[in-house]
């Protein structure tokens, strides 16, 4: 490392800058957690320039279904998409950066899109934000009353795998590169980029950071735009179909015009991991109600922990609960009554479970219309 900039001061002055090594990891980590301008946003997407919050340093990642962290990230950022960014940082000298960082983090990857539950990333988030000069959701231009959807979009994209896994260094090595430009290329809704930040010190203490982002090969960017498409109904129930069978696809069918009949949008899910849709009911607040996703079967999940004020109360989830427990096979645990809570729709077969799931969702709506009306 023995590359040099030069710095030409308003006095003439000429000042040279030698690259130098960072002196140890925890130093460039927290440059990293002080400054995440430097992570490189406007070279990862020059048209929308990537804006950063950071979640957590040494975020710990479990093996299991709740379990203590068997690993820890060295930093989880979200940026305004919605998109949970994992960086893992090793300086050039250390022996691990050119295979066991890579196998570390796709360790840390798997296991977070299954384990990590977003009320923990939350919680950490709004830990964070008690520091002073921490970045919040309004520097991503997310007002409060779109946090509880923005959150959900993360946890939408987690479980789907549309996530970004950034490998730090003071130097990119060429074996290293290769590998993130293969990964990169290969995986359609995970972006894998390498991130070099190169440190110059001159001999008065003038220093500077110069970041470069390596992997967004022309062959990666086209294919994560071919993986980006929306669902729509017909690929919904193709899809449906192929996982679950037709009787599924119709019963998905059935459940989409119930809830056009009922006033409501319809949101499309992206990306190829899954496909979904989102009813959402829009009076003078948006209600989202639910979600229906096939992945290898086809599952339905209640938005308890989005719902808005006033059905925010144990008292009305709770009479909530009771209306969705009529559905024969369905029961919701009490941990579960603030969350998110799912069953497979095929439960929706058995004699009279669908008569009560839109019982259930009929008295839900018509419960915010009038609150809404009474509001008035």
């Amino acid at each position: 490392m023995n590359g040099k900039i030069f710095v030409l001061q308003d006095s003439g002055k000429l000042t040279a800058l030698s690259q130098t090594p960072y002196s140890d990891e925890d130093l460039f980590q927290r440059l990293i957690e002080k400054y995440p301008d430097i992570l490189a946003g406007e070279q990862i997407n020059s048209d929308n320039p990537r804006k950063w919050i950071l979640v957590s340093r040494e975020m710990g990642v479990p093996s299991e279904q709740d379990s203590n962290a068997q690993w820890f990230l060295d930093h989880l950022f979200i940026d305004q998409d919605a998109i949970p960014t994992f960086v893992e940082v090793k300086r050039s000298t250390d022996t691990r950066i050119r295979r066991e960082v890579v196998a570390q983090m796709l360790d840390y990857a798997a296991n977070a899109v299954q384990y990590w539950p977003i009320e923990l990333i939350r919680e950490k988030y709004e830990s964070n934000t008690a520091n002073d000069g921490a970045a919040t959701l309004a520097d991503l231009d997310v007002p409060p009353d779109g946090e509880d959807d923005f959150w959900q979009r993360v946890s939408v994209n987690l479980r789907a795998g549309r996530i970004r896994l950034m490998f730090a260094a003071d130097h990119i090595p060429p074996s290293l590169q290769r590998i993130i430009e293969y990964l990169n290329s290969q995986m359609r809704d995970t972006e894998v980029l390498g991130l070099e930040i190169k440190q110059f010190l001159s001999e008065d203490g003038l220093k500077t950071l110069v970041p470069n982002i390596v992997g967004n090969t022309a062959v990666a960017n086209q294919a994560k735009r071919q993986s980006s498409a929306e669902w729509d109904e017909d690929s919904f129930l193709q899809a449906t179909a192929k996982t679950s069978g037709g009787e599924i696809a119709d019963l998905c069918r059935k459940i989409l015009r119930l809830f056009e009949s009922l006033g409501c949008v319809i949101w499309w899910g992206k990306g190829q991991t899954y496909a979904s849709f989102v009813p959402e009911y829009i009076g003078k607040r948006k209600h989202q109600l639910l979600s229906v996703y096939s992945l290898k079967s086809t599952t339905i999940e209640i938005y308890f922990q989005y719902m808005k004020p006033p059905f925010n109360t144990p008292e009305y989830r709770e009479k909530f609960k009771n209306e969705l427990e009529r559905i024969p096979g369905f029961r919701i645990p009490e941990a579960r009554i603030d969350k998110r809570p799912s069953f497979p729709a095929k439960v929706l077969l058995a004699d009279n479970a669908y008569t009560a799931f839109v019982g259930a969702i009929k008295g839900y709506i018509e419960d915010i219309k009038t609150s809404e009306e009474d509001e008035t």
